[in-house]
């Protein structure tokens, strides 16, 4: 595992309520003035299922693109990860995911909310009946069973064979973009030769018009002290990403914030858990 805060283990699923309670709470900051506006400082309020962010121009693949200074006094996007896995807790999810977007509660769209999976092709398959049109994240890592399975131990029942089946059902379904997330590690999945291996597992994800139907978000790792990976250089980073560019994948490299303070992804649970004890 290389995902700090997955070493903490899972204490239980959030109940709808709590999920919807950690929307309320970023609201109320966000309206209050206590955040700064974004892009400066993209509001994050992580726990165990759920992660919350105000616009930025990070994520050119969710909700309207480039924030305004209105955005700065209300929540604009919503992303549905972090610690635990939303597809293994279905119901509560989605009966969050309806309040948020109920008009008489938040009111917000369904398309600026994301949720992320691991990659259940079970919970794919059911989010692609859903009339709620939220959109899907995969966090993939890797192009192949080998290293997926050694990254993330999820592969070991559901290998990328059966994952990019559901994905491929999805698209197909709801004629809509997935985004694939990738933590590139220096010397272990951000090779050249898995940039174009990578690739070639997506290029297939087309609409009718015949337009690739995914985005992929490449995060160069944050570092742990108990992780022996390491994030990748940036010329290997932009290597990656110009490969899959040049192949035809939408790739974009995001900006790491907070690791300077044990803040960024994956990193925060961590540190406040270690504290605790």
């Amino acid at each position: 595992m290389f995902c700090a805060t997955g070493q903490a283990g899972l204490a239980r699923n959030l109940t709808a309520g709590e999920i919807v309670a950690q929307v309320l709470f970023a609201a109320r900051r966000l309206a209050s003035g206590d955040l700064p506006a974004p892009p400066a400082a993209a509001l994050s309020a992580f726990a165990s299922l759920g992660s919350l962010r105000a616009s930025s121009p990070e994520f050119p693949d969710e909700g309207r693109g480039q924030p305004t200074a209105a955005d700065a006094a209300r929540l604009t996007n919503i992303v549905v990860m972090g610690m635990g896995e939303p597809l293994a807790n279905y119901g509560r999810t989605w009966q969050a995911l309806r309040t948020i977007t109920d008009p008489q509660a938040f009111g917000l769209g369904a398309r600026h909310i994301t949720v992320s999976t691991v990659g259940l092709p079970q919970g794919i398959r059911r989010m692609a009946e859903e009339p709620l049109q939220v959109n899907l994240a995969v966090s993939l890592h890797a192009p192949n069973d080998a290293l997926r399975s050694q990254l993330l131990p999820v592969n070991r029942r559901y290998p990328i064979a059966e994952l990019m089946a559901a994905v491929h059902d999805y698209v197909a379904k709801t004629n809509r973009r997935v985004t694939f997330e990738y933590a590139l590690m220096d010397g272990v999945n951000d090779l050249p030769e898995l940039a174009h291996e990578l690739a070639a597992l997506l290029k297939p994800l087309r609409s009718p018009a015949g337009g690739v139907l995914c985005h992929v978000n490449l995060i160069p790792l944050n570092p742990v002290a108990e992780s022996p990976y390491q994030p990748s250089a940036p010329e290997a980073s932009a290597e990656f990403q110009a490969i899959l560019e040049r192949s035809g994948v939408p790739a974009t490299v995001r900006m790491r914030r907070g690791i300077d303070i044990d803040a960024g992804c994956g990193q925060l649970r961590r540190r406040v858990g270690q504290i605790e004890r």
